[in-house]
């Protein structure tokens, strides 16, 4: 029998849980393909660190806000130390700018990294909001010209960031990547949340009340019906169900929705199969279980050119920091994405962490 609430949302990701929780007023329902909330947003805990697959920070206004309304402690990167991984050593230093001259590649290298980045800086500067010109052209097209070294950096920024090269990303979004890593203070602008990333899905299904959700079924079909919408989902191998509601907001991936939706207008069809296939991400996380302090302890986020992965998260910077002590062990995730996830998908747990 079909159920009549006023609002269905198609995903329990961060985003179809933002919108419940905006909602959550109203009569809601959510149905989830997985097991649980937070869809990319996946957290454990080990020995009372947090490790995150998926988005390791959040740093967006709103999304903070967000935190601070459902109760959730958001720590700051105040007193961890700029680090990146490049020509095969790891450069440290106290802020970016010392980082800059402790990089170990040579001083005419430095000399055309830093004009190159001062100019991408000063581009974006005069953007508000989106920059139709800038959007209109490939992120390499806006860098133009500039030496290996530095297009190797700014192309494992962007990849990290979007899942796309420099060839692929617009100038106008990949821009902002390109010079937020290595243009200003990542530590002061990345901010994590305690016990990680998917708290703040857990937290939302709280809010909204749990028996809204709809967990382990699978949207089969949406169509139009009567001036609202009919989703038929299934759970398992049981018998088709439907949900009839005024209002369906989907928050799926592209291709779930192409599969959902066979009806969608051809423009809207095209734009979603233009995202298409989504850039692979392999996650790696390290639990440890050293005794005492460790090199890396400072440090919260090392980009990382060169290697089998560009960028390694260590949140447990953030439980050691308000620590008097230090706890033995620790938590460190890496993440390879596009071309270096591709590499590794194909080998076995075993063989991604030998790389």
């Amino acid at each position: 029998m079909a159920s009549h609430p006023e609002v269905v949302i198609l995903g329990a990701g961060l985003a179809g849980m933002t919108a419940a929780y905006h909602l959550r007023d109203r009569d809601v329902v959510v149905i989830e393909s997985r097991d649980r909330v937070g869809g990319r947003t996946l957290s454990g805990e080990h020995d009372g660190y947090w490790y995150n697959s998926g988005a390791q920070f959040v740093w967006d206004a709103r999304t903070v806000a967000l935190c601070s309304e459902l109760g959730l402690d958001v720590l700051g990167g105040a007193g961890a130390l700029s680090a990146v991984f490049v020509n095969g050593k790891l450069a440290i230093a106290p802020d970016p700018n010392r980082l800059f001259m402790k990089m170990p590649v040579p001083w005419v290298e430095k000399a055309r990294f830093g004009l190159t980045i001062t100019r991408l800086r000063r581009i974006a500067s005069r953007m508000h909001g989106l920059d139709a010109d800038l959007d209109a052209k490939s992120l390499a097209e806006v860098i133009g010209p500039t030496s290996d070294i530095t297009r190797d950096i700014l192309e494992m920024a962007t990849t990290s960031g979007t899942g796309l090269s420099t060839q692929e990303v617009s100038g106008a979004i990949g821009l902002g990547y390109a010079i937020h890593l290595f243009g200003g203070d990542v530590n002061s602008t990345l901010k994590a949340v305690r016990g990680g990333t998917q708290q703040i899905s857990k937290a939302i299904a709280e809010a909204i009340d749990p028996e809204r959700l709809m967990l382990e079924c699978k949207v089969e079909s949406v169509t139009a019906s009567g001036g609202g919408v009919k989703v038929r989902y299934r759970r398992g191998e049981r018998e088709q169900e439907e949900v009839e509601a005024s209002i369906c907001i989907s928050a799926m991936t592209a291709d779930a929705v192409l599969e959902a939706m066979p009806d969608l207008p051809e423009a809207k069809r095209e734009a979603l199969q233009n995202v298409l296939p989504y850039a692979p991400v392999v996650t790696v996380a390290w639990l440890t279980a050293e005794p005492g302090a460790m090199p890396w302890d400072q440090l919260l986020a090392v980009p990382a050119i060169g290697l089998s992965f560009e960028l390694l998260s260590n949140n447990a910077f953030f439980v050691r920091r308000d620590s008097a002590t230090r706890r033995k062990g620790g938590s460190l995730v890496t993440l390879a994405t596009g071309p270096r996830a591709e590499a590794l998908l194909a080998l076995t747990d075993e063989a991604i962490v030998a790389r």
